[in-house]
């Protein structure tokens, strides 16, 4: 029992509506991922399906036709679709969701955590590990233990005040100033933001002498690193604040629970 939205090419052959609750709900946009996590689940005795449509509204409709006991929700739906929007959709339906990620970034992971999943899936695990953990769900057992949460959450909270301290150096700078390192972070010469505010090369060079001092760094590079590296360019583009937030330390976010019962 399968849904699937329809395609590019038009309606999808091969979909139908589910007459009646599946156990597991996968939302994945990679549908050939998708159809053989429903394939290996079905074989392992479950009932199953692929929920992904063009837009978050139709993989959101789609995953309430089915009403799953149990959600795997991909990180990484691409371009036109928020993997946070679904989840946090699932939530306020009490739903129970894991991320299911090929994503090694504890951050990301982390802010998933908060947002409400009960675990992260790696797809790298082996078939028995994803049939356990749907085991685990199923049966109301924890997916991740209460101690590897906390160590999670902790993480991302120790790096949002890191982030935050950073942040502060660029409240010294004055209107003028943020522009001015906005544009250089842009990849605009003195020359170039001398044109682009007809002002004389004097003046853009002292707003470059101003932002240059008070970051505390020697050259425009370093300063356009600087703004890209700590977040301060995406607030600028007003991107939002998961771009900030979801720089990799190379540690691993938690552990799922491996048997039935189990607390860590």
């Amino acid at each position: 029992m399968r849904v699937v939205g329809d395609g590019p090419r038009g309606p999808n052959p091969f979909a139908s509506k589910a007459s009646s609750p599946v156990q597991v709900a996968v939302v994945d946009d990679h549908a050939l991922v998708g159809r053989l996590v429903v394939s290996l689940l079905e074989r392992a005795g479950y009932t199953a399906a692929l929920a992904f449509g063009e837009t978050a509204e139709e993989t959101w409709a789609l995953v309430e036709q089915l009403v799953p006991q149990f959600l795997l929700l991909d990180f990484g739906l691409g371009p036109t679709q928020s993997s946070m929007d679904i989840l946090q959709r699932a939530v306020a339906a009490d739903m129970l969701v894991a991320g299911f990620t090929a994503s090694d970034d504890p951050l990301e992971h982390a802010r998933y955590l908060e947002a409400g999943a009960a675990a992260v899936v790696s797809k790298g695990c082996g078939p028995a590990d994803l049939v356990a953990v749907v085991e685990l769900a199923l049966g109301g057992q924890e997916l991740m233990s209460p101690a590897d949460r906390h160590a999670a959450l902790a993480r991302l909270r120790k790096y949002r005040a890191a982030a935050r301290r950073e942040l502060m150096v660029f409240d010294r700078l004055t209107g003028r100033e943020r522009e001015t390192l906005k544009l250089i972070a842009d990849g605009h010469g003195a020359g170039e933001i001398a044109q682009i505010w007809e002002i004389a090369m004097p003046t853009v060079r002292s707003h470059i002498h101003a932002v240059l001092t008070k970051l505390g760094v020697t050259s425009q590079l370093q300063a356009a690193a600087m703004a890209r590296d700590t977040g301060w360019y995406g607030i600028m583009e007003g991107l939002s604040a998961s771009s900030i937030l979801t720089m990799a330390d190379g540690r691993e976010a938690g552990t799922i629970a491996r048997q039935s019962g189990s607390t860590g």
